[in-house]
């Protein structure tokens, strides 16, 4: 006996048939269903890929890879020259503009026990460089830092830690001081016996540097010679280079030299804007900045002062 369904003749029964299954959906439907499903399953997985490269611009370091020879820079245009890598992006904040480099300081952002302040770094294996730095350091109400930075991950403290460096940087300082002082260091140690500078011209009241808390300029000089690190700067970002001290340290390249600041606290009412006004290495073919009288001037007659 043949069923013929009303409305569909006997040559289509086979296909209806086969097309429904024992729930009374049709495979169009299941087709459809599954076709809805996958496409919202792409999307997101789409959008968890995005959410996790936007965090990852966030947190993750951004680097330039390694380069030949540390460059110069004045910090022209407004962003930032892809000659910089950075380490801690989430420590504060900055921007490019008028020939400088603001930083708005981060909380959780020392340089001491670790290297935690927003940095901006070239990564080279240069056995020989001369860099300096000029800058504004305006803070209120807290500990913070600023300042020049050669780190090695591949060298030993003296606490056999991964990670050792030189640097010599300003440290804003809070509570009754309210005072900056000039620091010369290698990671959470500065023994004067070893040439480190804890506080420069403590114990000498000749050369007390202790510029109160506020709008700070100054200029940083640090010089690599192999093993031996010397470092200069200038109170008030002008005059002549004053000496600060002479050490030697064997970090093994490559290393990262650049520029930093932070807020040295993990809260509090502790503010910091801090401009860099340029990054110059000597030995490179940019022309250089005379802190003396902000003219253009040859890194020739910088060194010879």
């Amino acid at each position: 006996m043949n069923l013929v369904l009303k409305g569909v003749s006997s040559s289509n029964n086979w296909n209806f048939a086969s097309s429904v299954n024992h729930y009374g959906v049709s495979q169009h439907e299941i087709s459809r269903k599954k076709e809805n499903y996958m496409m919202k399953k792409s999307r997101i997985l789409t959008m968890s890929i995005c959410l996790l490269c936007i965090l990852g611009l966030v947190i993750m370091p951004v680097s330039a890879g390694l380069k030949d020879t540390l460059q110069s820079d004045e910090f022209d245009g407004s962003k930032l020259s892809e000659m910089w890598s950075i380490d801690n992006p989430d420590i504060g904040s900055f921007k490019v503009g008028g020939g400088k480099l603001t930083i708005t300081g981060g909380f959780n952002g020392n340089v001491w026990g670790d290297s935690d302040a927003l940095f901006f770094y070239q990564e080279v294996s240069q056995q020989n460089f001369d860099i300096t730095t000029d800058f504004i350091h305006d803070y209120q109400g807290g500990s913070t830092v600023a300042g020049l930075l050669v780190e090695s991950e591949t060298t030993k403290d003296t606490k056999a830690r991964d990670g050792q460096w030189v640097t010599l940087k300003l440290w804003g300082r809070g509570g009754d001081d309210n005072n900056a002082v000039l620091q010369y260091q290698r990671r959470e140690n500065d023994s004067e016996a070893d040439g480190y500078v804890g506080i420069w011209g403590e114990n000498d009241a000749d050369k007390t540097y202790q510029p109160d808390a506020g709008q700070i300029s100054i200029s940083l000089r640090l010089k690599r010679d192999g093993d031996i690190y010397e470092s200069w700067f200038k109170p008030e970002g002008k005059g002549d280079w004053v000496w600060v001290g002479k050490v030697t340290s064997a970090l093994k390249d490559p290393v990262k030299v650049g520029i930093y600041a932070g807020i040295a606290e993990s809260g509090g009412d502790a503010t910091l804007t801090n401009t860099f006004h340029n990054f110059i290495e000597a030995s490179s073919a940019v022309t250089a900045v005379d802190p003396k009288n902000r003219l253009t001037t040859t890194w020739g007659h910088l060194k010879d002062q």
